[in-house]
């Protein structure tokens, strides 16, 4: 395989997508900023030091291998094996996602950001509550969130419950 220009072995996909960094006592939200089918750029917050042994998450794919190093908030991770690049970079059915990746798309080309879409009337108590309990569910179902982040996830749910209240206690 012919080097690139950089000294590295094989050419990497510059992406922005949205992933999870697991190791044996955490899980961090991470962007994977660029990709190949050794290794990946992170980016996020409280990244693990070099050498500790992690698990790159998206979606259902998974990806395991080391920190190769950190500095900050970026950080270089080397796969265990290869994976399917095409896989990961292929667009998802989340919608967030999709959006991230139209505004960065538009960002790469110099053109202004696509519209946000908005519903055809606004959210109700009812459908804002279920939102809510939604993404506390997804939340709480990540890898070490509920060590990190239970307090913020029992308020989430407070949250919810009571916008539910007020939705039955407004009425249809």
């Amino acid at each position: 395989m012919p080097g690139t220009t950089d000294g590295r072995i094989e050419d990497r996909s510059n992406v922005f997508l949205s992933a999870a960094l697991v190791t044996s006592s955490s899980s961090v939200p991470v962007r994977i900023r660029n990709l190949s089918s050794r290794g990946a750029l992170l980016d996020g917050a409280a990244l693990p030091v070099a050498g500790v042994q992690v698990q790159l998450v998206r979606g259902m794919l998974r990806a395991n291998g080391h920190v190769a190093w950190q500095d900050g908030s970026l950080a270089g991770i080397n796969f265990g094996e290869e994976i399917d690049v095409g896989a990961w970079v292929r667009r998802t059915e989340h919608s967030g996602q999709q959006r991230v990746d139209s505004v960065v798309a538009a960002l790469k080309r110099d053109e202004a950001l696509p519209h946000v879409v908005t519903p055809a009337s606004p959210p109700t108590l009812r459908t804002i509550s279920f939102e809510l309990n939604q993404i506390g569910i997804r939340l709480a179902s990540m890898p070490g969130m509920t060590a990190e982040l239970g307090e913020e996830l029992i308020k989430l749910d407070s949250l919810a419950q009571s916008l539910r209240q007020l939705a039955e206690r407004a009425g249809p």
